[in-house]
C-alpha cells in the first residue's frame, strides 16, 4: 500500500501504467473496515474519506478501492478484523483483548459513537485486533497518558501497521513507536532533548505518523465537539495531527495546543 500523493488526488502515476494507490496505509485500512461493516457502499466510502481527510475521489477511482479491497478482505480467515461482539467475553479474550481492560475501552467506544454522531459520520466499529492494541498501549504504557484518545489513536496505528504486515507477508515494523513511548518525549524539555539527540546520532527511528498516517477514529473530548464543523471535525484533526509543528507530542498535547477546536 502506497503513500498519500500531496501533490494530487488521483490513482495514476508519471510512467507507471494501471491503477496506483494514493492514500495511506491509515486511509487504506479505515476504507477496507468501514465497508466491509456497512455492505460496501460507494457512498460509506465516500463519506469516511471527505470527513476524516476531505478527501473526494473520482467514482472510478473509488470503485478501484473497493474492487482491490474487497479481494484483500475475501481472502481474510479468522476472526481478528471483525468487530468486536463486546457480549462475547470469550472471543474478547480469545483474540487477546484481556478482561480487565474491557470496561476501558468500551467506554472508549462509546465516546467515539457519541463524537461521531455529534458530527455526522458514520463510526468504525472497532475489531478485536483494535482492541487488542488499545489494551496493549493501556497496559504497558497507559500510565503516562492521561486521555483515553491518545491510547486509542495509537493502538489503531499499530494495528494498521499489523495488518499491513499480514496482508503484503512482509515484517511488522513498529520500533519507531516503541522507541517513542519508552522515551516520553511529550513528558518536559528534558526527555524532548534526550530523544531528538537520540534521533539526530541515528541511535533511534523517529516516529513518523504522517507516512502511515494517524488513527482510524480521530476524537477529541466530548465536550468540544458542537464547536466543530459539522462533517468536518474529524478531517481537521487529522489534518492538524499531520501537520504539527511538534510531531512528537501526544495527540492530544497537539490538539490542545494548535488547534482552535480545542480551545473554549
Amino acid at each position: 500500500m502506497a503513500t498519500f500523493n500531496r501533490k494530487g488526488i488521483h490513482n495514476w502515476e508519471s510512467g507507471k501504467r494501471g491503477f496506483q494507490p494514493v492514500l495511506n496505509d491509515c486511509q487504506q485500512i479505515g476504507l477496507l473496515l468501514i465497508w466491509s461493516q456497512n455492505y460496501w457502499k460507494n457512498s460509506v466510502g465516500r463519506q469516511f474519506l471527505e470527513s476524516r481527510y476531505r478527501i473526494t475521489l473520482p467514482t472510478r477511482t473509488l470503485t478501484a478501492y473497493k474492487t482491490r479491497l474487497k479481494t484483500l478482505w475475501s481472502n481474510k480467515s479468522g476472526a481478528l478484523d471483525e468487530p468486536a461482539e463486546w457480549s462475547d467475553f470469550k472471543a474478547l479474550l480469545t483474540n487477546g483483548v484481556p478482561e480487565r481492560h474491557l470496561y476501558n475501552l468500551h467506554s472508549r467506544w462509546r465516546d467515539i459513537q457519541k463524537i461521531c454522531l455529534d458530527v455526522g459520520v458514520t463510526p468504525i466499529r472497532p475489531t478485536y485486533r483494535a482492541l487488542k492494541w488499545w489494551a496493549y498501549v493501556s497496559e504497558y504504557y497507559g500510565n503516562n497518558m492521561s486521555a483515553a484518545s491518545d491510547r486509542q489513536i495509537i493502538g489503531d496505528q499499530l494495528m494498521v501497521r499489523e495488518l499491513i504486515s499480514e496482508s503484503t507477508q512482509t515484517p511488522l515494523i513498529n520500533e519507531d513507536i516503541e522507541m517513542w513511548l519508552i522515551h516520553e518525549p511529550w513528558q518536559g524539555q528534558a526527555n524532548m532533548r534526550k530523544y531528538l539527540n537520540l534521533v539526530a546520532e541515528k541511535k533511534i527511528t523517529p516516529i513518523d505518523w504522517g507516512k502511515d498516517g494517524w488513527g482510524l477514529e480521530i476524537a477529541d473530548s466530548l465536550e468540544k465537539t458542537d464547536q466543530y464543523p459539522k462533517d468536518y471535525g474529524l478531517s481537521m484533526l487529522n489534518w492538524l495531527l499531520s501537520t504539527s509543528p511538534e510531531p512528537y507530542l501526544l495527540p492530544s498535547q497537539i490538539i490542545e495546543r494548535y488547534s482552535i477546536f480545542a480551545r473554549p
